[in-house]
């Protein structure tokens, strides 16, 4: 027997209680079909959900908890890192793609857009934020360099220089806000050219302060 749910319609108001233990919820069919249930999780602290088919907790797309902190947790976000240096990858005016060599280590993937050699893929049209940053090494004389991020509806240029007159050791660090349609990509890319192929791209550990990494989230 389904659960009856008390009803007060009086002074305009309707509430929604179980009456003992239970969610609290409004559920929205389509021809017998569960597609959304919202409301409170009895289970998880009385949160404030809105759930994918038939029952809070399961595949939540927005939670509330009691003191209005707020997460989507199917919304697209993502954080990759290289642990291990790529060695010899640009520096003649070869392309270089973070993420096409050594494969990213991946700290979270949300919503299973982002693949370990280094491409985002939009799940839908919308404004996307990305940051970056490169640590590049063995810079000769003569060597300058450009950092893009590369999406299929433009590239970004993001740091442009002569990086000879600043060390061997360069780091570039950006970011971007782009627009993007349902299935197009974006990647990193380095270019550097004027001097030999000896251009090294750091790698190491979130622990030892990571040097390369590539993040991004679905804004709005």
């Amino acid at each position: 027997m389904p659960k009856t749910n008390a009803i007060n319609n009086q002074s305009a108001e309707l509430t929604i209680d179980p009456g003992a233990s239970g969610d609290s919820f409004i559920q929205f069919d389509i021809n017998g079909t569960g597609e959304f249930r919202i409301g409170v999780d009895d289970t998880d602290s009385d949160k404030f959900k809105i759930s994918q088919g038939s029952a809070l907790g399961t595949n939540d797309t927005f939670i509330m908890t009691a003191s209005g902190e707020r997460t989507m947790p199917l919304q697209p976000a993502f954080l990759g890192y290289l642990a291990l240096q790529d060695s010899n990858v640009s520096g003649e005016g070869t392309v270089y793609t973070l993420g096409s060599g050594n494969a990213l280590t991946e700290v979270f993937d949300q919503g299973g857009d982002f693949v370990t050699t280094g491409t985002f893929t939009a799940p839908v049209t919308g404004r996307y934020y990305f940051s970056m940053s490169l640590q590049i090494g063995g810079v000769g004389a003569g060597h300058y360099g450009e950092m893009r991020l590369v999406t299929s509806n433009g590239t970004y240029l993001l740091y442009k220089n002569d990086i000879v007159n600043m060390g061997t050791t360069v780091e570039y660090t950006s970011s971007a806000f782009v627009d993007m349609d349902a299935s197009d990509t974006a990647t990193t890319t380095l270019d550097v050219a004027g001097g030999a192929k000896t251009i090294d791209v750091a790698g190491g550990t979130l622990g030892g302060g990571a040097p390369t990494w590539f993040s991004g989230y679905l804004v709005a």
